[in-house]
């Protein structure tokens, strides 16, 4: 009887599963072409991407640096209509929203000013705070049509332009690399600085200890001599870059292999307004507030939702349960798929005060329904702004 209960219990998960990743969406049943193009007039660089870590909230888009000044000109990124426009003082200052057909909307933020013909026919009178919605016949732009000018209002630490874009129905923040990566130079590989590894309570011992332990990344392959047994959780701390500029960025995307098979991967490509606040369970905030640097766990906490991490049944944590060595690699890889490896192996050494035991998670909670149905009942919160 229990087996027929367990059995028909996957059933229903195999069917739900199935039936979500099958479900069609308004935006991408009948998407229309949609050609993108740069929003400045110039070549872009970049201060910052998407899904950079930040306490509470993910960096919602693209920093496109404008020569440290304002007053450069702003273009529509592809054919839309002026949805919104906002001004505040905090937050994105001067906003400008265009819808586009294929179902996206384009945010650009930190504004002087909107174009000349908006200015004076929407009669802002330099107030404070503005919020106004148009209908698609209000303001059709084309793609390469200026909207406003690049500057530094709201919270801004300097002039530049910050972009987002979204699914326009659900409002999930999607990386605008998606569409102006051709128009951005990056041969540069991302580059791992350091290794943790975390033993999870009382389940896990790593180099004869249960304390987190990170370890300086010096070369493409760790040569120390690290044992463990029990299960352990590993994380990185990594940053992206690019050529003829200082800056650094985000991982796009991390991927973490045992023995040749992949127990974790994240990609970057989406993110939902409901999970920003994930960030602080998926980077290590607690090491972030005293070192000022994000680890990425190669893992996926308890609660956890973020759709862009993909895990094994053990949702990541490796079990060292024999006496062996074991091979991990990390493979990091931005957009334009620049791609590094850090290879390093552990080597099993039993320890009498852990005993070993995999709990393989199939339809608990956050697999069936985190992971599966919460997307497809996600409401659409326009009103919030995040950067």
């Amino acid at each position: 009887m229990l087996m027929s209960v367990r059995y028909w219990v996957i059933g229903i998960g195999c069917w739900v599963l199935v039936s979500c990743s099958n479900q069609p969406t308004p935006n991408n049943q009948y998407p229309s072409p949609v050609t993108y193009q740069s929003p400045i007039d110039f070549d872009i660089q970049l201060a910052g991407n998407f899904g950079e870590l930040r306490p509470y909230h993910f960096h919602g888009g693209l920093d496109v640096k404008t020569e440290n000044v304002e007053g450069k000109q702003v273009l529509a990124i592809a054919d839309g209509y002026i949805s919104r426009i906002t001004v505040n003082l905090y937050g994105f200052g001067n906003a400008i929203y265009v819808n586009h057909p294929d179902g996206l909307t384009s945010v650009y933020c930190h504004l002087k000013e909107f174009d000349n013909n908006y200015e004076s026919k929407w009669h802002l009178n330099h107030r404070d705070t503005i919020d106004m919605h148009f209908k698609p016949d209000d303001y059709p732009v084309k793609a390469g049509h200026r909207i406003a000018w690049s500057g530094n209002t709201g919270h801004s630490m300097g002039p530049h332009l910050h972009l987002e874009l979204h699914d326009t129905e659900t409002w999930d923040l999607l990386d605008p690399m998606e569409k102006l990566a051709p128009l951005i130079a990056d041969t540069v590989p991302p580059v791992a600085h350091s290794l943790m590894a975390i033993p999870m309570k009382g389940k896990g011992l790593f180099r004869g200890t249960a304390n987190k332990q990170t370890i300086g990344i010096w070369s493409h392959r760790l040569e120390q001599d690290f044992t463990a047994w029990g299960q352990v959780g590993f994380a990185l701390w990594a940053d992206d870059y690019a050529q003829n500029t200082y800056h650094r960025y985000g991982i796009r995307h991390m991927q973490l292999l045992v023995d040749g098979h992949e127990v974790f991967r994240s990609d970057v490509d989406r993110i939902p307004l409901s999970c920003h606040q994930e960030v602080n369970l998926w980077g290590d905030y607690e090491h972030w507030r005293q070192t000022g640097n994000w680890y990425l766990k190669a893992y996926r906490e308890p609660g956890m939702r973020l759709p862009i991490l993909h895990t094994d049944f053990n949702q990541g944590i490796v079990t060292f349960d024999e006496e062996r060595t074991y091979y991990l690699t990390f493979i990091l890889r931005d957009y334009q798929n620049n791609q590094s490896r850090y290879d390093f192996t552990v080597r099993g050494q039993r320890d009498s005060r852990i005993k070993p035991c995999r709990h393989p998670q199939l339809l608990n909670h956050n697999l069936l329904y985190g992971q599966c149905l919460w997307p497809i009942v996600n409401i659409n919160p326009q009103n919030h702004q995040t950067r």
